[in-house]
């Protein structure tokens, strides 16, 4: 073993940061947070927004630690294994998930998983510390299915020669590297991915990548020089070549200069990279949305009694509903006053089928009627089961008119 891997192992126990990793992404008791808990914030929210995790998929969070990742991806409803080095930091993440399950001591450059466990990969701020990357890589390419996709998020240039990292390196003998981008694609590339994207604005727009060959021509636009970048143009190379009309027709591309260069040392020093076992497709963005027809609903009922009714749903949107490890979709009923002031949100649920985009169900509802005389309003939408109501995206709910009435005497 090598001497900063058994270094990785001692670290928790030799730097007494135990209520640092506990509390970690945020400071620990009595203690102030920084720009480092800020940039774990947001790694975590670059993470959602671009690995985009799904209900079924299984994630593998590498260089886990004390299990941060893996505790926020967990309330969020997603399966994670997690696995690290040093078995002290695991028993940290233990004692946060109040759980040992699914917690693994490995090694990345060995990991202890069949091929193709997982279809889905993150590392955050913990592949820089890996002494074998290619090994490391093509561990991870194995490991992943074949449609897999693996998230880092690491430090980059100047990282090794901050004054934290060479103080870590002294003190307690860890690896800190720097995550060069140009060299981290091509491993990943040679390590028998099939596309790699960095995205350099992913705080913004997650889904704006840029292929190794893209990032490159970024790098040499932006340390191109005039007269050379002019001599390439026609009208405007003139104009550019004496550096005149910024304001007006040359504003675009000063603007574009200024702009390149001002986000390149910042997307290098901590670059966002997904490496993809298939070759790369933006994917069209998801739609939840449904139509109704209220084919039958009474227009008075007495309380106590059940109001039939008789509902035609089309899955008009882009996902299927009910599938496998999906969350739940069905139909709401919500119950307002005779002057549209919602009274009760989930007076209601019902089941449906499974339903492919373009599919159509009739469902029969019984609904209780209220307990009160009076005109009611009930409105029937359709809701993914703690995720959102179909109306809030956009669909249009049925609704029906209902004066209920107390029960004849005997």
């Amino acid at each position: 073993m090598s001497h900063s891997k058994q270094a990785e192992k001692d670290y928790l126990r030799r730097s007494g940061g135990g209520d640092w990793e506990i509390s970690k992404p945020f400071p620990a008791q009595g203690q102030v947070g920084g720009e480092g808990h800020a940039q774990d914030l947001l790694d975590f929210a670059v993470l959602m927004r671009v690995l985009a995790p799904q209900p079924s998929d299984s994630i593998l969070d590498l260089g886990a630690g004390s299990c941060w990742v893996s505790d926020w991806l967990r309330r969020f409803g997603f399966k994670t294994v997690a696995v690290d080095l040093a078995w002290d930091m695991l028993r940290l993440g233990a004692d946060r998930l109040r759980s040992s399950h699914g917690l693994v001591v490995g090694d990345m450059e060995q990991l202890p998983f069949r091929q193709g466990a997982f279809n889905k990969a993150c590392c955050l701020n913990a592949f820089h510390h890996v002494p074998d990357m290619n090994a490391a890589l093509r561990e991870i390419r194995r490991v992943l299915s074949d449609n897999g996709v693996a998230f880092f998020s690491e430090p980059g240039v100047g990282h090794s020669s901050h004054p934290t990292s060479i103080a870590a390196m002294r003190n307690y003998g860890v690896q800190e590297k720097e995550i060069l981008i140009q060299e981290f694609m091509a491993a990943c590339k040679t390590a028998g991915f099939a596309d790699v994207r960095l995205h350099p604005i992913s705080t913004i727009v997650p889904l704006f990548e840029l292929n190794q060959d893209e990032w490159m021509r970024w790098r040499s636009f932006t340390r191109s020089k005039r007269p050379f970048r002019a001599l390439d143009k026609m009208y405007r190379a003139v104009l550019e070549l004496v550096g005149l009309r910024k304001q007006d027709v040359l504003f675009e591309e000063a603007f574009a200069i200024r702009l390149l260069r001002e986000l390149q040392p910042v997307v290098e020093s901590h670059p966002v990279i997904t490496a993809h076992c298939l070759p790369f497709v933006k994917p069209e963005r998801s739609t939840d949305a449904a139509q109704f027809e209220l084919l039958r609903a009474p227009v008075s009922g007495r309380t106590g009694e059940s109001l039939s009714l008789m509902l035609r749903v089309t899955n008009a949107g882009t996902t299927t509903w009910n599938v496998v490890h999906d969350r739940e979709v069905r139909v709401g009923a919500q119950l307002f006053d005779a002057n549209g002031v919602m009274i009760q949100r989930d007076y209601g649920r019902f089941d449906l089928p499974a339903l492919r985009p373009g599919g159509r169900v009739e469902i029969p509802l019984s609904i209780p009627a209220p307990q009160e005389p009076g005109d009611y309003l009930i409105r029937l939408d359709v809701v993914r089961e703690g995720v959102h109501w179909f109306e809030n995206l956009g669909t249009q709910p049925v609704s029906c008119r209902i004066a209920v009435s107390r029960p004849h005497s005997t």
